[in-house]
């Protein structure tokens, strides 16, 4: 985290010494987990972005969703997951001059994952004298994305004005679980670890971008 700020921050400092367009953004869309246990849900992001030449850029992104999970004896139980993976990307820009201009994301970062138990599941192992208490490590992630700013009003130089963005993006990610199980009377504990659990998502995304 702290290197990714310290990259952002040269490469503000660069940027504003070249007059090369800066980006912020805000989006909004929907994410599915691959996993089948796994569901998906809405979700929300943003964007900073930093144009290196006239055709890449750099971007630091942020994403934050939340699914159901349906719970297995092998993986997560019943609960509510939520993502929130930080990342470095860069992105080919393809500007032929048109108010349409796709572009092309790779890159990679670290998620902030955590999870939740369902309460009728800590209430069921309750009954029976037992505290359940689970929870998700956070993980190295993978993008790869695509998609296309629309100009909705033009600036004074290439990469600035007001954009309509969409963009699908195909997020990979591992993570490791911890478990424990508590007697209530006497409190010993047994616990374990949920290892190697795959976090792959699509997301689909629609949002705005202002450069100046």
């Amino acid at each position: 985290m702290k290197k990714t700020l310290v990259v952002c921050l040269m490469l503000l400092l660069l940027n504003g010494l070249s007059g090369a367009a800066i980006r912020l953004g805000l989006s909004g869309g929907y994410a599915k987990h691959l996993e089948s246990n796994f569901g998906g849900g809405p979700a929300a992001g943003f964007s900073l972005g930093f144009d290196l030449i006239s055709m890449f850029a750099v971007e630091a992104r942020g994403l934050w969703f939340a699914s159901d999970v349906a719970g297995s004896t092998t993986k997560l139980s019943k609960g509510q997951m939520t993502v929130m993976p930080v990342e470095l990307a860069l992105v080919a820009r393809f500007n032929a001059g048109i108010k349409l201009i796709p572009y092309f994301a790779i890159g990679g970062g670290y998620g902030l994952n955590s999870f939740k138990v369902d309460s009728t599941v800590v209430s069921a192992w309750s009954k029976m004298g037992m505290t359940l208490a689970e929870s998700l490590k956070g993980g190295l992630t993978i993008l790869v994305g695509a998609g296309f700013d629309y100009i909705l009003k033009p600036g004074p130089k290439p990469g600035q004005g007001l954009f309509l963005n969409l963009e699908a993006r195909y997020l990979m990610g591992k993570a490791d679980g911890t478990w424990s199980l508590t007697d209530t009377a006497s409190k010993e504990k047994a616990t374990g670890t949920l290892g190697g659990l795959k976090l792959d998502s699509i997301m689909i995304g629609l949002g705005l971008k202002y450069g100046f």
